[in-house]
């Protein structure tokens, strides 16, 4: 009976090798890159597919797409492994590289350049026509993570003598700019921040009823990282992939917000944090 029983054991043991070994080695033949939720799930799906389809051809890896439900899990995700490759707003980028150090600056989008604006928006009949009339109204952000739908506009205030915590009447956090967007256009709200790159998309849904209040100084846009846990000359070749990207023609046809990839470095992203330290 004991015998019986190591035997048992032992074939049970020699079972789960293979099943094991397979799942490792299907791991390593797929890439998983997640990214910040700025806009709707189902737009970004759409707009980081080619993205993704570009990797996997030169890489000859399956890579899949998903969406964070927040903007500070990307950098913990990677940490743990749960994701390979990231996009990273400004802001969120440069707070997961001072809590996760190792992690690996690759490149910068391009949208179509890149560098992106903050906005304040309000209606163009509202009334509003300067920052110091939106005291006592409403205000919209997206929400704490966002560079352009927080932090810049929160700073633009700050630098024009007003306290972005005192001056409204009430504050609301959207999570989305498209959302930002439409609560404007349908007098929801009086006012809010919101990121330049959507603007296209904004006016033809709603029409051409926003006026501009500020717009911040060019921003560097989303940056793609890299896991530490990759191997090194995995991160060169992905590197190599995204400065080439914009001689792809099936990258160049797949319609693709992100019309390619500027590489630079950590440092690209010093105006940020100089911004972020700002009082």
């Amino acid at each position: 009976m004991i015998f019986s029983n190591i035997w048992r054991y032992l074939l049970s043991a020699l079972l789960c090798i293979p099943v094991f070994a397979g799942q490792v080695a299907a791991a390593g033949e797929k890439l998983v890159l997640v990214s910040i939720p700025w806009v709707k799930e189902e737009a970004l799906q759409s707009a980081y597919a080619p993205l993704g389809e570009l990797l996997s051809r030169k890489l000859g890896k399956r890579v899949e797409i998903d969406i964070a439900s927040s903007y500070e899990e990307i950098g913990e995700r990677i940490n743990h492994r749960a994701a390979d490759l990231g996009i990273l707003g400004p802001k969120s980028y440069v707070e997961a590289k001072d809590k996760f150090p190792a992690l690996i600056y690759l490149a910068t989008c391009k949208h179509p350049t890149p560098y992106y604006n903050s906005l304040i928006i309000t209606l163009k009949n509202s009334g509003l026509g300067s920052l110091t009339a939106l005291a006592q109204t409403s205000f919209a952000y997206t929400e704490i993570g966002s560079t352009s739908g927080y932090l810049y506009p929160r700073q633009m205030l700050r630098k024009a003598g007003l306290n972005p915590d005192a001056l409204f009447s009430r504050t609301y956090f959207l999570n989305k700019h498209d959302k930002v967007y439409d609560a404007i256009a349908k007098g929801a709200v009086a006012a809010g921040a919101v990121s330049s790159t959507g603007m296209k998309d904004a006016v033809e849904k709603n029409g051409d009823v926003y006026r501009i209040l500020e717009s911040s100084d060019p921003i560097p846009s989303n940056a793609v990282v890299a896991g530490p846990h990759l191997p090194p000359d995995l991160v060169a070749e992905i590197r190599e992939i995204l400065r080439g990207a914009e001689q792809d023609q099936a990258f160049i046809d797949s319609g693709s917000p992100l019309k390619g990839f500027l590489v630079k470095d950590n440092a690209f992203y010093d105006i940020v944090r100089q911004e972020r330290d700002f009082k």
